[in-house]
């Protein structure tokens, strides 16, 4: 099946409209919306942890990092956040508690962190829109790996994105930037999960890929695919 263009997302019926759109985060005041949104997602069932990410860290304001957040089309609010950090000047956060293996180390390599869904919000339509927004973000930025740390029970929830164990055990080490709680490390290959999906039939990837969503980052999604084509362009001449 051949990738679908910048083109065809622009023109037709592949392109679909969410109630929320998700923008990076530029300025204090917006880093503060994040914050927030963390805090009362985690402060939930983590009172003590979500205190901790009521203001926003280092991190937040690395160059490494981009903080992306959901508004509500309706009133404006924050609705959702979610960060990733590419690994440069410093390295992804996960690895101050775990020593990847050398195989995923190679490349350039993200951790997906940080994702927070205040209770009120559509839970499993903005966690599926904020983590597309985290992927075309890595892709734009040619992240070969991304990283996820995911505690119990919420990591039965990733089933679906059928992504690989770093332990092959499946098991959950304490990791320091979230509290000691033992988290599950998942892994996916930017580049190659949307084949994978395509040919296990996996749902997500009409989601991620044959459909877009423009209100997702000023369409990066359509902005990559153009960019990527315009290279292959360039190497073929």
């Amino acid at each position: 099946m051949a990738t679908p263009t910048a083109v065809n997302f622009l023109s037709d019926s592949t392109s679909q409209l969410l109630p929320f759109w998700i923008a990076q985060a530029k300025s204090d005041h917006e880093l503060e919306l994040a914050a927030k949104a963390r805090q009362i997602a985690y402060g939930r069932h983590l009172p003590e942890f979500g205190e901790r990410l009521a203001t926003p860290d280092d991190d937040d304001r690395h160059p490494d990092s981009a903080v992306l957040l959901a508004f509500s089309k309706l009133d404006g609010s924050c609705i959702g956040t979610v960060r990733i950090q590419i690994a440069g000047q410093q390295s992804i956060r996960l690895e101050e508690s775990f020593a990847l293996p050398d195989a995923l180390h190679t490349g350039r390599i993200a951790e997906i962190s940080r994702l927070a869904i205040p209770p009120r919000s559509n839970g499993l339509a903005l966690r599926l829109m904020l983590i597309k927004a985290a992927y075309w973000y890595s892709r734009a930025n040619e992240v070969d790996r991304c990283f996820l740390c995911v505690r119990h029970p919420v990591d039965r929830q990733y089933r679906r994105f059928d992504l690989h164990d770093v332990l092959p055990a499946k098991e959950f080490v304490p990791m320091q930037h979230i509290g000691m709680i033992p988290h599950r490390i998942f892994w996916f290959d930017v580049f190659n999960i949307e084949q994978r999906w395509l040919l296990s039939a996996n749902p997500l990837h009409s989601v991620y890929f044959a459909n877009s969503h423009p209100d997702l980052l000023d369409n990066i999604q359509a902005c990559t695919l153009l960019q990527e084509a315009q290279g292959r362009l360039r190497s073929n001449g």
